[in-house]
C-alpha cells in the first residue's frame, strides 16, 4: 500500500513540474519583462507577518532572547511557503523564456556568472555533499536560482526593481513603526547605552534584530535617492521614516556604511555638478556649507576635549555592558575561534552547512550565536578551504563588475557593493543558505551590474575614442 501511495505522490509531483514548466514558458512567451522584479514585496511581506504574528519579546535579556523558542504561527507558515513558491515560479521562468528565445537578448556577464557558480558550488554543494556533517535541502538551492535570474535582466527591469526594494521596504517599516503601538517590546531594546547618550533605546522593528534593520534601511535609502517618489508630501514622509529608524537600530558600523554608500552615490552620479558647483564662485553656497560643517565638526571637538564631555561619554559608555562588548568585538572574538577550531577539524571541506544550528550552539554553549558573525570565518568554518577560496575569488569578481558599472548605475552598484563589504565583516550578508533580507540586496546588486554591463561598455569605448586623436 505504501508503495502504491508513493508511486501516486511521485507521478502527482512529477505533473505538476510538467505544469509549472510549461506555465512558465506559456506566460513569458510574450512579455519582455518577468516578475522577479517583484519578489521583494512578498519576501518582506513574510518577514513582517512571521514577526507580527510570534512570541517574541526584547524585554528579556540577550542571553534569554537567544534561547528563546520562537512560536510560528500557521499563517505565516503557509505565507513562507506560498513566497518560496511564487519566487521558484518568478526565478524559473526568466531562465526558462531565455533558454526558449531566439531573439537577441543582452549578453550574459560570463565572469560574474561562473564566479558565482564556483561561490554556490564550493559554499553549498562541496560542504552539503563532503562536509562532516553532510546536509541537503530545496532551502539552499533558493538564493541560486535568483542568482542566476537577476544576472538574465535589462536595463528597463533595474528601474522596477529598484522601485519595487523601495515600496517594499517602506511598506516593512510602516509596519515595523505601527508594532510601536500593538506589542513594543516585540520591537524595540530597552536599557540600551551606546554612543548617544540621550537616546537608551534601540530599534529593531520586524526585523529579527537591529543590526538586520539598519543594512535594510540603508538600502531603502539608496533606492529613495535613486528613485524618489513624485508626489514630494510621501517622499518627505519615507526620508523621515528611514533616517528615523537607521538612528534608533544606533547601529555603529550600519552608519558608517550609509555615510560611506552616499559618498560613492554623489561621487559617480554627480561629481561633474559638485565639482562645478563647489568651485563656481558665482553661486558659492556649496562651498560655504562645506566650510561650516567642517568648523562646526570642528569646533565641537574642541568643544568637548575642553570640557571633558568626550571623556566622560567614552568612559560611560566603555563601563556599559554595550561598550565592553564592543571594544571586544561584542564577543566575535570567541565565535572565530570557535569557527578556526572546526575548520582545523576538517581543513578541506569544513563542518557542512549545519553549522550553527540549535544542536551545534547548544553542543558549544553559545546559544546565541547564529552564524559565524562574519562572512569568511563562516565560509572557513562550514565550506573548508575551498569554501573560503570560492569566497574571495567570488568577491574580487564582485568588485571588479561594481566598480566597472559604477558610473553607469550612478554609483548604485558600487555602493551596495561597499554596504555588502562592510557588512562581511561581522555578518554574513553573502550567504546563499537562505533567502531573507540580506539576500535581497545580493540579487539587487547582480540585477544592477548585470543590466549596466553594456552600458559601461559603451561608456568605455567612447572614452578611448576621446583619447586617440583621430579616431571616429
Amino acid at each position: 500500500m505504501s508503495d502504491i501511495l508513493f508511486g501516486l505522490f511521485a507521478l502527482v509531483a512529477a505533473l505538476v513540474v510538467v505544469f509549472v514548466i510549461a506555465l512558465s514558458i506559456h506566460w513569458g512567451s510574450k512579455r519582455e519583462t518577468g516578475l522577479v522584479p517583484y519578489v521583494y514585496y512578498p519576501v518582506l511581506l513574510s518577514i513582517a507577518v512571521t514577526a507580527m504574528l510570534s512570541n517574541r519579546d526584547f524585554s528579556v535579556s540577550e542571553i534569554l532572547l537567544g534561547v528563546q523558542a520562537v512560536v510560528r504561527h500557521p499563517a505565516s507558515i503557509w505565507l513562507g511557503r506560498l513566497t518560496s513558491l511564487f519566487v521558484i515560479f518568478a526565478c524559473g521562468e526568466r531562465i526558462l523564456h531565455r533558454m526558449m528565445t531566439r531573439e537577441k537578448t543582452q549578453p550574459l556577464p560570463l565572469l560574474l556568472f561562473w564566479a558565482f557558480v564556483l561561490y554556490f558550488l564550493s559554499n553549498i554543494v562541496s560542504p552539503g555533499l563532503f562536509g562532516q556533517h553532510m546536509e541537503v535541502s530545496h532551502e539552499y538551492l533558493y538564493m541560486f536560482l535568483a542568482g542566476c535570474a537577476a544576472m538574465l535582466m535589462t536595463p528597463k527591469e533595474v528601474g522596477m526593481s529598484i522601485v519595487s526594494m523601495r515600496n517594499a521596504n517602506l511598506l516593512f517599516l510602516v509596519l515595523s513603526a505601527a508594532m510601536l503601538a500593538w506589542k513594543p517590546n516585540m520591537i524595540i531594546v530597552k536599557d540600551y547605552h551606546g554612543l548617544l547618550p540621550f537616546l537608551t533605546i534601540r530599534y529593531a522593528g520586524l526585523a529579527s534584530h537591529p543590526n538586520v534593520l539598519a543594512p535594510m534601511v540603508v538600502v531603502f535609502l539608496l533606492c529613495l535617492w535613486n528613485k524618489p517618489y513624485a508626489w514630494r508630501p510621501l517622499n518627505l514622509f519615507a526620508w523621515a521614516v528611514g533616517l528615523a529608524s537607521l538612528l534608533l537600530a544606533q547601529s555603529k558600523t550600519n552608519w558608517i556604511a550609509c555615510i560611506l554608500c552616499f559618498g560613492c552615490i554623489a561621487y559617480f552620479g554627480f561629481r561633474e555638478q559638485i565639482r562645478e558647483r563647489l568651485f563656481d564662485y558665482r553661486r558659492p553656497q556649496l562651498s560655504i556649507i562645506a566650510i561650516f560643517c567642517l568648523i562646526l565638526l570642528c569646533s565641537s571637538g574642541v568643544l568637548m576635549l575642553m570640557f571633558g564631555g568626550l571623556d566622560a561619554s567614552l568612559a560611560r559608555f566603555a563601563s556599559s555592558s554595550e561598550g565592553f562588548e564592543l571594544l571586544s568585538l561584542t564577543g566575535r572574538d570567541l565565535i572565530w575561534q570557535v569557527a578556526v577550531q572546526e575548520w582545523h577539524k576538517n581543513p578541506m571541506f569544513g563542518y557542512g552547512l549545519l553549522l550553527w544550528d540549535d544542536a551545534f550552539r547548544a553542543s558549544i554553549g553559545m546559544p546565541y550565536a547564529t552564524h559565524a558573525h562574519s562572512q569568511f570565518y563562516q565560509s572557513l568554518a562550514s565550506a573548508g578551504t575551498i569554501g573560503a577560496v570560492g569566497l574571495v575569488l567570488y568577491s574580487l569578481v564582485l568588485l571588479y563588475a561594481s566598480a566597472r558599472t559604477a558610473k553607469a548605475s550612478s554609483g548604485m552598484s558600487m555602493a551596495l557593493f561597499v554596504l555588502i563589504a562592510s557588512r562581511s565583516f561581522s555578518e554574513v550578508p553573502l550567504s546563499l543558505s537562505g533567502f531573507a533580507a540580506e539576500a535581497l540586496t545580493h540579487v539587487l546588486l547582480l540585477i544592477i551590474v548585470t543590466a549596466y554591463y553594456p552600458v559601461a561598455d559603451k561608456q568605455a569605448v567612447r572614452a578611448r575614442k576621446v583619447r586617440i586623436p583621430g579616431v571616429v
